[in-house]
């Protein structure tokens, strides 16, 4: 009866404490057999306070042209650590005030909180056409890299950017070295500002449907919190390999402790 009670007991831990490869497998679809064609609108990204952005405003004129801009800039990503990129951009990038301003020699004071990158560009132009005639003056506008952190269960958590117009969540995630074994891949936590305030909302990575959804796309200023499995705080293994090996140890601990106990009653 009680190696009954012992291996029906030593069953369900192991089932219970492995983490199953349905668990750990990223875009499942329910039938693998069908091809799928995702449509995704993008939601836009609205300026905020304490971004940093990137205009570049050419002219005939070379003096000009190097008053409005940035020398040169760096390329790379980061894990926390400023590059000389980042440093350039933060000393000579505009910046975005508390009350949503940057300020541009020449032009002055321009209002950008709320406004998509599109629509900043267009205001620009607008305010060049004072100085310049639209022949004589391009104008681009660009975020400064998208920069988010990375928390919780991956094996590299910490503050990176990337420098790309667009950043999806498995990119987001791949520069943080990935979620590890222990992490819930099925409700990753996003937490996004937005100008009206905090938002946040969680994310299944294990469907194969999130690729046609807007939320795929990080937002700068994102942070990604992955959160453990129960597994994690059953302390026994991640695999079925490793809860027999430390139950097989616990056991062999037990057997020891019992044959020593009455060994001192005899």
């Amino acid at each position: 009866m009680r190696k009954v009670l012992f291996g029906s007991l030593l069953s369900i831990l192991l089932l219970s404490s492995c983490v199953p490869t349905k668990r750990l497998t990223y875009l499942q679809n329910e039938d693998d057999t069908k091809e799928n064609t995702y449509m995704l609108e993008r939601s836009l990204y609205r300026v905020q306070a304490n971004d940093i952005l990137s205009i570049s405003i050419r002219t005939y004129d070379a003096e000009t042209t190097q008053m409005y801009n940035i020398s040169s800039v760096g390329t790379g990503g980061g894990n926390g650590a400023l590059n000389a990129g980042d440093i350039l951009f933060y000393l000579q990038g505009y910046s975005v005030d508390l009350q949503g301003n940057i300020v541009i020699p020449v032009i002055g004071t321009v209002q950008v909180m709320g406004k998509t990158i599109d629509e900043v560009q267009e205001l620009i132009d607008l305010r060049l056409k004072d100085f310049f005639s639209e022949e004589a003056v391009y104008t681009t506008v660009q975020l400064a890299g998208v920069r988010y952190s990375v928390i919780g269960e991956v094996n590299r958590p910490g503050k990176y950017v990337i420098y790309q117009n667009q950043v999806n969540i498995f990119e987001a995630l791949a520069l943080a070295g990935d979620i590890s074994i222990v992490g819930n891949r099925k409700e990753v936590m996003v937490v996004r500002q937005n100008p009206e305030g905090t938002e946040t909302f969680e994310i299944d990575l294990t469907d194969s449907e999130i690729i046609s959804d807007p939320k795929f796309f990080i937002q700068p200023n994102d942070i990604i919190n992955v959160k453990p499995l129960p597994q994690k705080s059953f302390g026994i293994g991640t695999t079925g390999f490793q809860t027999f090996s430390q139950l097989l140890s616990v056991v062999a601990s037990t057997i020891t402790l019992i044959i020593a106990i009455n060994s001192l009653n005899q």
